[in-house]
């Protein structure tokens, strides 16, 4: 029965959700694709389950947590470029810190105004704790002269449609406008 639910997972993200969307030339290949699984989620709006049940939880082996970084691995899975974000096991990463740890040992990140589509972003989005809270990637960059300006527009999973949800705990695959201030830090795959 859990092949079946996998096998049904696979067939719903890849068939399904399909819309044709292409990126830019100017962005690695390796880059576009993976952002392609990512618009695709979106605009097919997947949505969690009831108790953090999805699809990308059911695939890396740890059901029902919370799955952002599960949802960034996902789209480098399903291009073939798992081993570009292999922080914690070979399908991936699924806790952000242990992400975040793994690209700034291989010196993978980079300057948040250098950000380009296909990085990942690590957000901290309270400095009570001085953690990650979550993670997506990046769509674009729209730095501007002040950084107060500045923003981000990333591919998240397990987050809100709008401002007023939960941020790192949301129902969903959503392209958010984020604001330079909420970003931790950059990584750029080697795509």
């Amino acid at each position: 029965m859990e092949d079946e639910m996998k096998s049904f997972y696979v067939l719903f993200l890849t068939v399904l959700c399909f819309d044709g969307v292409t990126f830019g030339d100017t962005i690695p290949s390796g880059a576009t694709a993976v952002l392609k699984v990512a618009s695709d989620l979106a605009k097919c709006e997947y949505r969690e389950g009831s108790n953090n049940a999805t699809a990308f939880g059911e695939w890396y082996g740890l059901p029902n947590q919370p799955w952002c970084a599960m949802f960034v691995s996902w789209c480098f899975n399903e291009q073939g470029l798992s081993k570009l974000v292999a922080a914690q096991s070979e399908k991936g990463f699924a806790s952000c810190a242990i992400g975040l740890r793994w690209f700034k040992q291989n010196k993978q990140l980079v300057p948040i105004e250098e950000a380009c589509a296909g990085d990942i972003v690590f957000y901290r989005f309270s400095n009570k704790d001085g953690k990650t809270h979550h993670v997506g990637i990046v769509a674009e960059n729209h730095p501007t002269k002040d950084p107060k300006q500045s923003y981000l527009r990333c591919y998240e999973g397990n987050t809100s449609s709008d401002s007023k949800g939960s941020q790192r705990d949301g129902d969903g695959v959503y392209l958010k406008l984020r604001s330079y201030s909420l970003v931790m830090a950059i990584a750029r795959p080697k795509y």
